[in-house]
């Protein structure tokens, strides 16, 4: 009876899911008894990770039965318990208690009750819920592995990414003074990935070292910086914003990003910010290219003196919508006409001011053409035109073929001037004016063609505005009637100085006779416009004595600027090489910059003063 009472019993037990007396007695809980910065200490010193269990404190007997019987059957097994004797310091902090209201933010916004591993510094290393463990108690080792070796990486790294205590405008001061873009990390309150950035990601050591070195890093909330969050399109977080010095976008990524695609979004903002990619190859290598691509070749024509074309490569070429726009639809391309095939290339295309922006096709033939120093915006608006079909080249057929349509007229002149073919833009306007009443002239829009187009002192047009002017300063005003008839006069001086076998020749009978007819009809100011034609004439045929001794004579009449006369000491400076004649002029510039420092004396100068200037430039010839 007593052997079958002891039977009936262990049958109980088993049912009732215990373990035997002698089980339970092997059973030790890998849980201590220490409070989070106790448990933070001693795997500071024992080289491991912290398992808390986030928990609140069971409200019956039965539940906190229930929960022991469940902490003890997943770490009874061997497996578990090796693992957290090797690599853990557990502990229990219950999450209703003040301790555990003071550890809630290393949990990152996890939900508890859950297992969480911890460094010994707070961050966290990963996370599994018991009700996943009830079903799949596995999943605590690989987890708690995962855990054991992001602490290891973590303890390797010791450099974080740096931020700078700055607000964005400081930024943007300190991003062009240093040529280098901004990193925005750009978060929100209680967003999870964005802490978890902070402390997986930015602190790794290839992190730190790539965005310190190259980027001014800014950590901004963006769920304060509503007008910076719609300016650059955030939709969800973290967003990765990088802007360059004018605070255009550059580049954005976003989300929980591993550190080698996140140092893959810097490089990305890197090679954006260089702008436009131009094509390293000679000329039939690039055509080539285009015709495998089927895109059009965009040709900076430049030189190395180029003014513009410096300005142009620092700013309009590496504006981030630029870059993209011509990188996509372009096969660029970057060529000094000046030097190597640039010199061929620059008489095939008559290049003839600079910068030059063609527009090629796969076959070399020219599409488009814009000539001149460029913004952002008109660049992008010509490589639409020249993508669209609407260039120089279609507008040229479309006029070849007959069309006369005034809207098209006013586009085509405008295409022509922007390519600089002002000869033919003059001619279009001439044929185009030849087929209207001259009572057009009266209206604005047609004022403004004869005014913007026709410079030539000959033909049929400018005679008749010429000897109706009373009428048209009636109009549109004395000052810019008259400016623009002594322009044209002035242009036709300039015009008797041709290249004949190698060399300049001056044709003095033409000259001659175009200063009678000028005085004949009774040009005002046409013996000014009559001494600047020879003076550069002057400077075109190299004499440069006749161009000192027609200077001296002008300065003895008092009727020379600073502005005129500083120019004329540009000239010399950099092209004549006679030190007498240099002498000669040095003398104009001591006796300048004496008269302007007098004025500057009596509180008579004027705000732009050329003192200074006058005074190099004689420094120099005297030289």
């Amino acid at each position: 009876m007593k052997k079958l009472n002891l039977i009936s019993g262990v049958i109980v037990c088993l049912l009732m899911g215990f373990v035997s007396p002698v089980n339970a007695q092997k059973y030790k809980s890998v849980f201590r008894d220490l409070t989070w910065e106790q448990a933070a200490d001693l795997a500071q010193k024992e080289g491991k990770i912290i398992l808390v269990d986030a928990m609140m404190q069971a409200r019956t007997l039965e539940d906190q039965k229930s929960r022991e019987a469940a902490e003890r059957k997943l770490f009874s097994s061997s497996g578990i318990r090796d693992f957290c004797d090797q690599n853990i310091i557990a502990i229990h902090i219950d999450m209703g208690s003040e301790a555990g209201k003071a550890f809630a933010p290393k949990l990152v916004m996890n939900m508890y009750p859950t297992y969480g591993f911890f460094m010994p510094n707070g961050d966290i290393l990963g996370v599994i819920s018991p009700f996943i463990l009830a079903k799949k108690p596995e999943a605590f080792l690989e987890t708690g592995q995962k855990a054991v070796k992001a602490a290891e990486v973590k303890r390797s790294n010791k450099r974080s990414i740096i931020f700078e205590e700055i607000g964005y405008k400081e930024a943007l001061v300190k991003a062009k003074k240093e040529n280098k873009l901004i990193f925005i990390d750009a978060y929100t309150a209680y967003c999870q990935p964005c802490v978890m950035m902070v402390k997986n990601v930015f602190s790794l050591d290839k992190v730190a070292d790539f965005y310190n070195e190259h980027f001014i890093n800014l950590k901004l909330d963006f769920g304060k910086e509503k007008e910076l969050a719609e300016k650059y399109g955030t939709r969800g977080y973290p967003a990765f914003v990088f802007v360059n010095g004018d605070g255009k976008l550059v580049h954005l990524a976003g989300g929980y990003t591993e550190a080698e695609p996140f140092i893959a979004y810097g490089q990305e903002a890197l090679k954006k910010a260089k702008g436009i990619e131009f094509f390293e190859g000679n000329w039939n290598q690039a055509l080539e290219k285009a015709r495998q691509e089927n895109k059009l070749i965009f040709m900076d024509c430049y030189t190395s003196w180029c003014g513009p074309c410096k300005q142009m490569a620092q700013t309009t070429f590496v504006d981030p919508e630029v870059a993209v726009f011509f990188n996509e639809k372009f096969i660029n391309v970057k060529v000094d006409m000046e030097k190597g095939e640039g010199k061929e290339l620059k008489d095939r295309y008559h290049v003839k001011a600079y910068p030059t922006l063609n527009f090629i096709n796969t076959e070399g033939a020219m599409v488009h053409c814009v000539v001149g120093g460029m913004n952002v915006k008109e660049l992008l608006e010509q490589g639409n035109v020249a993508l669209n079909g609407k260039g120089v080249a279609f507008m040229q057929h479309e006029y070849a073929c007959g069309n006369r349509e005034p809207e098209f007229i006013e586009t085509y002149l405008n295409v022509l001037d922007m390519a600089n073919l002002g000869e033919e833009a003059q001619q279009v306007s001439l044929n185009y004016f030849a087929t209207l009443d001259r009572g057009k002239l009266n209206e604005e829009a047609y004022w403004n063609i004869f005014v913007k187009f026709v410079n030539d002192v000959s033909s049929d047009l400018f005679q008749y505005v010429y000897a109706n002017q009373s009428e048209f300063i009636s109009r549109y005003g004395e000052q810019p009637v008259k400016r623009k008839l002594s322009a044209v006069w002035s242009i036709g001086a300039n015009k008797f100085v041709h290249e004949k076998n190698g060399e300049m020749v001056l044709d003095k009978k033409g000259f001659d006779r175009y200063v009678k007819w000028m005085k004949k009809s009774k040009v005002e100011g046409w013996e000014s416009i009559a001494t600047s034609a020879r003076m550069l004439n002057a400077e075109k045929l190299k004499d440069w004595k006749t161009y000192i001794d027609l200077g001296e004579v002008q300065l003895k009449k008092g009727k020379v600027s600073d502005l005129i006369l500083y120019n004329w000491g540009l000239r010399l400076t950099q092209n004549c090489k006679d030190k007498t004649l240099r002498l000669r002029a040095a003398r104009w510039f001591d006796e300048a910059a004496a008269t302007s420092a007098k004025r500057e004396t009596e509180g008579k100068g004027n705000m732009m003063s050329f003192r200074t200037y006058f005074e190099k430039l004689a420094e120099e010839l005297k030289q």
